[in-house]
């Protein structure tokens, strides 16, 4: 819509992560734009003595107000023009311009200043000279037992009790934790099934269950581990008010030929123990092929050299809060009932959550770089071809609406992608 005939851009300043343009339109630069609003709100004017759509711009402007019409044909204007302005001055840009209008003279003149966050430049490591030893798998036999274990308690005759609780029984508890008399966000239950013994809880809250009989109640303090994942709780000491509802004993079946093959398609107890060792090393060699992953991304992060644009971490901590969201909502919270639980503001969730927000867009940013470094790509024909893939495999309405999303597809590919590059990166990293 706009022409540049005599359009001027000026780049007045540039960092890593910032630019800042001025934009001046002339006469000749706006007048393809005010025809193209003209024409466009013409349809919308009714006025004595003309058909529809045929008034001229004067009785459009007078009908309309000039100061809507003046407004439209600005935005329309910078916003063509800063699209041409930063392909003129190739600018990587990451969200959108923020705009201060300089000056105007309706239709004839347009003068404006524009600043707007850049993708910064990323300097990488000699990530191809990386070597990372893979942490060793083994399968200690007692995980089998305790596999084994855990199939006899599936399995086994429930018998409700009276008596006193102990390892090993079945306790349904209401529970609540609190510190300074104000409740512990997540530390609350109601009707929960614990094995006692299994460790399930913190240490020290089984032993204290144990002993208990039905219907019995009773309040504990516990300190929690000083490596806790809840920094707020590490270490802190939370006082536990318990009741004990039902108790059950278990009568575990006997562990042989006749159970295996209750278990499953197995004959003897040997080959349900093969099973279970072939099941445990599946799910081990997952678990340390994420955590080699991690290693891998966490020496290419920590020596590449990156500025985080704030435009991408707010994003990521709008992602972040969605995921929390969708996380306490499972257990029956809110963000806000969150908050006045655990006594945080948003502003100091959001400090919590900064550091990973500007983690994940670290990340981003140096496998990107990767990929161009690698010569990495992934065609229009492969995408399609997952997505066609996941349609195939997921036929609910909902999910299959969800594949046909824009940003669906955007979220695909930058998945895919990330994969191809981290399977170059591990190569290297594994390279003898």
């Amino acid at each position: 819509m706009l022409t540049s005939v005599g359009m001027k851009t000026t780049l007045t300043s540039r960092t890593d992560t910032l630019a800042q343009l001025t934009v001046a339109l002339t006469h000749e630069d706006l007048a393809t734009t005010v025809k193209h609003v003209f024409d466009d709100l013409r349809p919308k004017v009714k006025a004595a003595g003309f058909r529809p759509g045929k008034a001229p711009d004067t009785i459009v402007e007078r009908e309309l107000g000039s100061a809507y019409v003046q407004n439209e044909v600005v935005e329309h204007a910078v916003r063509d023009s800063y699209a041409r302005s930063i392909q003129q001055e190739d600018l990587p840009v990451v969200a959108p311009p923020q705009v201060s209008l300089e000056k105007f003279v309706p239709y004839t003149e347009l003068e404006y200043k524009a600043e707007v966050e850049l993708m910064p430049p990323v300097k990488l490591p000699e990530y191809q000279k990386f070597r990372i030893k893979r942490p060793a798998l083994t399968v200690d036999p007692a995980e089998v037992d305790q596999m084994i274990e855990d199939l006899r308690r599936r399995e086994a005759a429930r018998i409700e009790v009276e008596r006193a609780a102990a390892n090993g029984d079945e306790a349904v508890i209401d529970f609540i934790g609190t510190k300074d008399g104000q409740p512990v966000s997540g530390a609350a239950g109601k009707n929960q099934t614990l094995m006692l013994g299994s460790g399930q809880f913190i240490p020290g809250f089984e032993d204290e269950v144990v002993g208990m009989k039905p219907a019995e109640e009773k309040t504990f303090d516990i300190r929690f581990p000083k490596d806790y994942h809840e920094k707020t709780l590490a270490g802190q000491v939370v006082t536990f008010a318990v009741k004990l509802h039902k108790l059950t004993e278990l009568a575990l079946p006997e562990a042989n030929n006749e159970f295996a093959a209750k278990i499953g398609p197995f004959k003897t107890l040997d080959e349900l123990r093969d099973d279970a060792l072939q099941t445990i090393t599946r799910q081990k060699t997952d678990t340390v092929s994420r955590d080699y992953e991690q290693l891998v991304l966490d020496k290419l992060i920590k020596e590449s050299t990156y500025s985080v644009p704030e435009a991408l971490a707010k994003q990521q901590l709008e992602r972040l809060r969605t995921e929390m969201e969708q996380n306490l909502a499972y257990s029956g919270l809110n963000i806000e009932k969150y908050m006045e639980l655990s006594n945080k503001t948003a502003e100091t969730l959001d400090a919590e959550m900064r550091p990973e927000a500007e983690r994940r867009v670290g990340l981003a940013l140096v496998l990107t770089e990767v990929a161009k470094a690698e010569k990495i790509e992934l065609t229009t024909e492969e995408l399609d071809e997952e997505l066609a893939r996941l349609r195939g495999q997921y036929q609910d309405p909902a999910t299959q609406a969800e594949l046909n999303n824009p940003e669906t597809r955007e979220e695909m590919y930058n998945h895919l992608m990330a994969s191809r590059v981290i399977a170059k990166l591990i190569g290297y990293a594994e390279t003898k």
